[in-house]
């Protein structure tokens, strides 16, 4: 990943107000926002999200040109290796300064090349600012020695995450985390969270099969009633109910079939005939001007006039 890759706006308009020699603060848009401060046409301070600003309580120590130096390439990190939004261009402010005064000049050309170098060299390590980052299980028997920044950085990887929002997150600045973070993963402490490059989306189950309804066609014929009218129209009459069975009488036990001796030679009286039963009554004939009893005519009017008795 490179700057001109990338095609940051702010590093387009760098180099016109190099070319220009302008003065003021460069606004830079999105998330995180910041700012370059110039002079005619060189950068003298750099200020964004994430990365601790320079404290005026050491205006007078004569390290402050080298941390104002790491601050101004700290920042353009962060800045122009962020994700862009759309039609959000920087705004320039002229005459705008910074309290840093001219303590020290970089040129803008060289602060691009050094931001373009760096990022190329995490490129190498394996990770950039934006990939995703999670803890890794060691194997058994296996021991790692950690520094105090990367057990910083390790306290804070619950889930997985980038470099620049842990930078975020913890306050290291963004080069410090990912030099931290390149190291965890070579050990074995990190690993990169991969990307499935042929996701399957997921197909929702079949719907259940479910048998098709024969038409409502009304009531079963089982379950009509049976009019009246019905009734009175049916012409075959009922018949006699069946006559009852012989009664079954228990056999008696024969030594032998057709001699009543049973088995110590005694003989035994067969059992006498069953009496004839008396024959059922003859069911009086109607007359022809009369109606059977047991038919479903006659069965039909007496219902009738049950119910007219209602």
């Amino acid at each position: 990943m490179t700057v001109q890759e990338t095609e940051h706006p702010a590093a387009d308009v760098l180099r016109v107000l190099a070319i220009s020699r302008s003065s003021g603060a460069l606004e830079v848009r999105g998330v995180p926002g910041g700012a370059f401060f110039l002079h005619e046409g060189e950068v003298t301070y750099a200020e964004t999200a994430g990365v601790p600003p320079v404290p005026e309580t050491v205006e007078t120590d004569p390290a402050l040109p080298s941390m104002i130096r790491s601050t101004i390439v700290e920042a353009g990190v962060e800045m122009l290796s962020a994700p862009r939004v759309e039609n959000d261009r920087p705004l320039f402010r002229p005459g705008r300064r910074h309290w840093t005064g001219l303590r020290h000049r970089f040129a803008v050309e060289q602060l691009l090349a050094e931001i373009t170098d760096l990022l190329a060299h995490f490129t190498r390590l394996g990770v950039t600012p934006d990939d995703e980052v999670r803890l890794s299980w060691l194997p058994r028997g296996r021991t790692v020695v950690i520094d105090s920044q990367q057990w910083a950085l390790t306290s804070r990887l619950t889930s997985a995450q980038s470099p620049r929002t842990l930078a975020r997150r913890s306050g290291i600045p963004l080069t410090a985390t990912l030099t931290s973070i390149a190291a965890m993963i070579a050990s074995g402490v990190a690993k990169l969270v991969q990307a499935d490059p042929n996701p399957t989306t997921p197909t929702a189950p079949p719907a259940p099969q479910t048998r098709p309804q024969a038409p409502d066609t009304g009531p079963l014929e089982t379950d009509r009633a049976v009019s009246a009218s019905t009734i009175l129209t049916a012409s075959k009459p009922i018949g006699p109910p069946p006559e009852q069975l012989p009664r079954r009488r228990p056999r008696t036990p024969d030594a032998t079939p057709g001699l009543g001796a049973d088995p110590a030679g005694s003989t035994t009286t067969p059992p006498p005939p069953p009496a004839p039963e008396a024959s059922a009554p003859p069911r009086p004939v109607a007359s022809p001007g009369e109606l059977d009893p047991d038919s479903r005519v006659a069965i039909a009017l007496r219902v009738l006039e049950g119910l007219k008795r209602l």
